[in-house]
């Protein structure tokens, strides 16, 4: 950040704490959600970014008066400490020792009497439960209040208001009335006769309607009040095309202002209603008074998007030969041109995109290509810019992070790409990284295993080496949604949710040594049945992503037979994918690509 950037940064918090003496707080928390707890927004709540600089999808903001901190875990520490350098903002980095949370750190910071707030439309009831928590016994109060930021924030963007599309059955696999008649059975089990979906991707997926409002997410503004025996859907006026709206009612879900919600609850019979304590905002829960009977209970749309049908693991399978071979021509392109000297991480990130957008039913990137070459990899969610792209020379490896979003579903790959000699040290740890990969890849277990279970499998080679990498090994991926989905993962975190058949999640180990380089290796894997179970039904991955591996970073001596048998294994059903799509040059290309270790 230049010293102008920085300048700016610490005005507008200034600003903020005068407004904030207005409203009597003493602190004011910055979440950078939405009214939806989206991990990316629209640019309208883009407030992170604005009030700090930080470009990162995750961190919270303290602001008090004399103080202000940037929270994020260990997947921005790098980028947090370079973009925020200049500023007034303290880094915390989660998850090292001795790093104080925000609310701990508020409670030693601020005086009994003194008040904390925040915007009650984008804090969650989970979160203001966990504020009223931690400063229970301090003297301090927490206030919901207004955003503030519309006060010092001119040109803050409007409320986005893209059009919305269907997405067709041949896709989707199931129709909306399926997915709510399903969602009424789990209500009548509940004893609700209302529940309110505030989670974009959760009301996307059970509509069948795609949006534009958020970059790289196919989402659109708006929420879902499901009854016994009627359905409301809350959007921007002119979203919906008119035939769209005529069918949506004909199938009886009502169409109605994005800003008809208030009023319409109070309009409302009260009765026992869900509001899932993560998504739904303190701001909407404060719409039904204490006529209303709320439960707090996870949304089981979250459950039911998360186990892919067989429409949508066809449509997927069939998504990542039209990845693949946008990839394998890339990497072809990139070999061809990279000795000229000419290009950089920008370029090259255009470069895949222009090349993804040939094919059939692209719609957009799934996530900002991340495009780190030597140290800018060690940056592990890195995004490069005109300014601070990096040329690509001899030696290096950089390490590439991308995907795209299509009717037929949504991809996600990683890849570590070598250019000229690189040294020992490199070939050593991409090899480890890709130990852990396909002990992970391989690995059969028993119905009912946890992510945080399995996560050791592709950690063990770097512990045995005193290495580790401080994000998780394994996200939730969405059909044609979000790149990050729930509710299962694969990490450290003893998150009590099983990897179920028809789960998809990724596979990324990875290993990053700061001012060095960073080595990620990332397929998407699909939870399906194995026949090894004696006592036990038993189930296993099947790797979905096809892209060749980087042969000449791997010392084969460091792996086992079947760890050699399996990247044979893969790099064949890459060839025998991918190759019938091809040029016979590119085939000649690949057939290298993928020869036997």
């Amino acid at each position: 950040m230049d010293q102008g950037e920085t300048i700016v940064i610490n005005e507008r918090i200034q600003k903020l704490r005068e407004v904030m003496v207005t409203e009597k707080l003493d602190a004011y928390i910055i979440s950078g959600y939405d009214p939806h707890q989206s991990e990316y927004t629209a640019e309208r709540w883009t407030t992170r970014r604005w009030i700090t600089g930080f470009k990162g999808s995750a961190g919270l903001v303290v602001i008090t008066a004399d103080k202000a901190g940037l929270w994020t875990d260990s997947r921005y520490h790098l980028q947090g400490a370079n973009e925020l350098k200049g500023t007034e903002i303290e880094l915390f980095k989660v998850g090292l020792p001795e790093v104080p949370g925000h609310l701990e750190w508020l409670a030693d910071e601020l005086k009994p009497g003194s008040v904390v707030g925040s915007n009650l439309w984008t804090t969650s009831i989970d979160n203001k439960k966990e504020l009223d928590t931690a400063l229970a016994g301090t003297g301090i109060k927490y206030q919901g209040c207004r955003d503030l930021l519309d006060d010092v924030w001119p040109d803050r963007p409007e409320f986005p208001g893209r059009p919305v599309f269907q997405l067709d059955m041949k896709y989707s696999g199931r129709s909306r009335e399926d997915k709510i008649s399903d969602i009424r059975v789990w209500m009548k089990k509940k004893r609700l006769e209302w529940s309110l979906v505030s989670s974009l991707p959760d009301i996307a997926w059970i509509l069948n309607l795609r949006g534009r409002d958020i970059s790289y997410n196919p989402l659109f503004l708006s929420y879902l009040l499901i009854g016994r025996g009627s359905c409301y859907l809350y959007i921007n006026e002119g979203q919906l095309p008119s035939d769209l709206v005529k069918l949506l009612e004909d199938e009886g879900t009502i169409i109605r202002s994005y800003n008809d919600l208030e009023s319409h609850a109070a309009s409302l019979n009260p009765g026992r209603i869900n509001l899932s304590p993560g998504t739904s905002s303190v701001g909407v829960e404060q719409l039904f008074n204490n006529d209303w009977v709320k439960v707090y209970e996870k949304d089981i749309s979250i459950d039911m998007r998360a186990i892919k049908n067989r429409v949508e693991i066809s449509a997927i399978k069939d998504v990542m030969i039209k990845d693949g071979v946008a990839l394998v021509r890339f990497l072809i392109w990139l070999e061809e041109n990279w000795p000229k000297g000419e290009l950089d991480e920008v370029s090259l990130a255009e470069k895949l995109a222009d090349l993804r957008s040939y094919q059939d039913n692209f719609i957009g990137l799934s996530f900002a290509t991340i495009a780190g070459f030597n140290d800018h990899g060690a940056i592990i969610h890195y995004s490069a810019t005109k300014e601070s792209a990096y040329t690509l020379t001899s030696p290096g490896v950089l390490l590439l992070d991308s995907g795209g979003q299509y009717l037929e579903g949504t991809t996600d790959i990683t890849r570590v790409l070598k250019f000229g000699d690189v040294s020992l040290e490199v070939i050593h740890d991409y090899t480890l990284v890709l130990k852990g990969h396909i002990d992970l890849a391989l690995v059969s277990f028993p119905e009912g295993t946890r992510g945080f279970q399995l996560d050791i499998l592709a950690r063990k080679a770097l512990w045995d080496e005193g290495r580790n990498y401080g994000h998780g090994t394994g996200h939730g991926v969405g059909f044609f949604l979000n790149v990050h989905e729930g509710p299962q993962t694969i990490s450290q975190k003893a998150v009590d949710v099983s990897i179920k058949e028809g789960m998809i999640t990724s596979n990324e180990p990875g290993i990053y040594l700061e001012n060095k380089y960073g080595i990620r290796i990332e397929n998407l894997i699909l939870a399906v049945k194995s026949d090894i179970g004696i006592t036990d039904n038993f189930l296993k991955f099947e790797t979905l992503s096809l892209c060749p591996l980087e042969l000449d970073l791997i010392d084969s001596n460091l792996l086992t037979v079947t760890q050699k048998e399996w990247v044979n294994n893969y790099h064949n059903q890459v060839y025998n994918t991918l190759s019938p799509l091809l040029k016979e040059s590119e085939r000649v290309w690949l057939e290298n690509k993928t020869r036997r270790i």
